[in-house]
């Protein structure tokens, strides 16, 4: 993962904890879209991750 992708994931997660915890629930609907973007990145970077030739190697 490059650094701009980590720093844009940093990024959300502290939006999504602050989010949550002004909303006082992951179940508002900003919430849960902030939560559905983070994890579809996570997924996206976990995916790189595998496909790169560092990971083949252990």
């Amino acid at each position: 993962m490059d650094k701009q992708s980590y720093h844009l994931l940093e990024r959300l997660r502290g939006q999504l904890v602050s989010a949550a915890m002004g909303k006082g629930t992951f179940l508002n609907r900003d919430v849960l879209l902030l939560s559905q973007t983070l994890d579809q990145l996570i997924v996206k970077a976990q995916r790189e991750k595998n496909r790169s030739p560092e990971s083949a190697q252990g």
